[in-house]
């Protein structure tokens, strides 16, 4: 009776774990989800007001092609809203600001797959991202697909993850409204030091606004040099550089090089409700046409406090033109104010003073930020 006994205890365990692993593989319909991606969906809803149109020139519009194929067609003049922007929109009144279908999955023991698909307003489906990233190198990833050059701080952010409503300034003067995102490949090398040390080499298509080169097979280059260290228990900084190079329509090259240093605290003790972020990057543009060298260049500096579990309040300003192919510059404040009741949502509002040759325009906007789904964590 007894060996009868643990022979039942022993079926009974095994039918426990073919039934838990059925219910893993299958659904009522007898389909398997096992390998099914993770799905989420991130909406932004928009509010806005501005005292006065706000103009998106970027830096190197008119250089960007020969003359002869400098001028901007009629529909680009009509309707400039139809390119897909991140930033706040041209019009006053209530508008869909961007929705975006996230796709994230493990591919096997070597590979892990992100998709980001967007939609731009109300109408179009655009692929944003789409990257198959290495897993089992030891201390080496490589990356490769469309995604946003590693070109500091905020290049590399998506939509909803902006610290504030709108690009910085000098990122959207320079990289346009879009940034750099191109198709290309990666490899991030983690160095063998005492710190956190990462080497980035990026060769990406130079299908854009500052690359475009004439017979459209050019390639531009980038390196990062990042670099982070523990200040005590609570405390990081970060510091980071990179060099871009790429030719451009006049089959000469365009130069990028960028400058960033983050400071955030944390305490240990009181994770959820307190920090403070301190950040700073320089971004500057250098465009050699065939008979002079323009340059154009711009900063901006953040401060971030969550003083609450659930707010948080920030300020930022921006500057163009250092140096800046214009006599005047630009400059941008802004303030916000965020309640986040979870990792979901958040409801910020944002005033922003925009100068520029003594011309000023205000804005105010809202925006409510909200997550479906089983979205991937941010990276630090």
């Amino acid at each position: 009776m007894h060996r009868l006994s643990i022979y039942a205890k022993v079926f009974i365990s095994l039918c426990a774990m073919a039934s838990f692993a059925v219910a893993q593989s299958t659904t009522a319909t007898g389909i398997s989800t096992a390998f099914n991606p993770a799905i989420s969906i991130n909406g932004l809803f928009l509010g806005s007001y501005s005292s006065a149109p706000l103009i998106r020139a970027e830096a190197f519009r008119d250089l960007h092609l020969p003359e002869e194929n400098g001028e901007h067609s009629e529909d680009e003049a009509e309707h400039p809203e139809a390119t897909h922007g991140h930033g706040l929109p041209a019009k006053n009144g209530m508008s869909i600001q961007e929705v975006e279908i996230r796709l994230t999955s493990v591919v096997d023991a070597y590979f892990k797959t992100d998709i980001t698909l967007a939609i731009p307003g109300t109408e179009g489906l655009e692929l944003e991202t789409a990257e198959i990233v290495t897993t089992n190198l030891p201390n080496l990833a490589i990356k490769a697909g469309k995604f946003y050059a590693d070109l500091g701080t905020h290049n590399t952010l998506h939509t909803h993850a902006f610290p504030f409503l709108d690009p910085p300034i000098a990122h959207e003067r320079i990289l346009g409204s879009e940034g750099l995102n191109e198709v290309g490949i990666s490899a991030n090398l983690l160095l063998p030091v005492a710190w956190y040390s990462e080497l980035t080499v990026q060769i990406l298509n130079g299908n854009n606004e500052l690359f475009n080169s004439a017979n459209g097979n050019d390639l531009v280059y980038l390196g990062r040099w990042d670099n982070l260290w523990d200040l005590s228990d609570d405390a990081t900084l970060e510091l980071g550089g990179v060099y871009a190079l790429g030719k451009n329509a006049h089959t000469e090259y365009t130069r990028l090089f960028s400058g960033d240093i983050t400071f955030k605290w944390r305490p240990a003790r009181r994770t959820r409700d307190r920090a403070f972020i301190l950040q700073a990057e320089y971004l500057q543009a250098r465009l050699d046409d065939g008979i002079d060298i323009e340059k154009a260049g711009g900063l901006y500096t953040l401060a971030q406090l969550q003083f609450a579990q659930r707010w948080w309040v920030q300020s930022r300003y921006g500057l163009f033109g250092l140096p800046g192919i214009e006599p005047s510059h630009e400059h941008r404040f802004s303030s916000l104010i965020a309640f986040a009741p979870s990792e979901f949502s958040a409801l910020r509002l944002q005033y922003s003073h925009n100068n520029k040759s003594g011309e000023s325009i205000h804005q105010l906007a809202v925006q409510l930020n909200f997550t479906m789904g089983a979205h991937p964590a941010h990276a630090y």
